[in-house]
């Protein structure tokens, strides 16, 4: 059973543990631009993206359709799935 502070984290995941929506530090990463850039996306609509209290979430399909599909060991790379012990989570320590 998940702990249900980390339920989200569940309903985030695609079935293949890619992330369903992105933080704006992903995208600037992924489209190696500044997050200021990203913003200007979000702003304009180039980007769908949606505010959760202060934090801004990228839809991943969104930035799929700008650039095509997202490399997996991007998400290996910034640790949303190898090395994870099954939920998204590090495994503590």
């Amino acid at each position: 059973m998940v702990h249900a502070r980390f339920k989200w984290r569940e309903e985030v995941m695609a079935e293949n543990e890619q992330p369903v929506v992105l933080t704006v530090r992903e995208v600037a990463s992924l489209l190696r631009i500044h997050r200021p850039k990203v913003y200007e996306l979000i702003k304009d609509g180039t980007v769908e993206a949606f505010k959760i209290g202060a934090d801004w979430r990228v839809r991943r399909d969104s930035i799929e359709r700008l650039i095509g599909k997202i490399p997996e060991d991007f998400f290996q790379r910034n640790g949303h799935s190898t090395g994870r012990n099954g939920n998204g989570l590090k495994a503590a320590s």
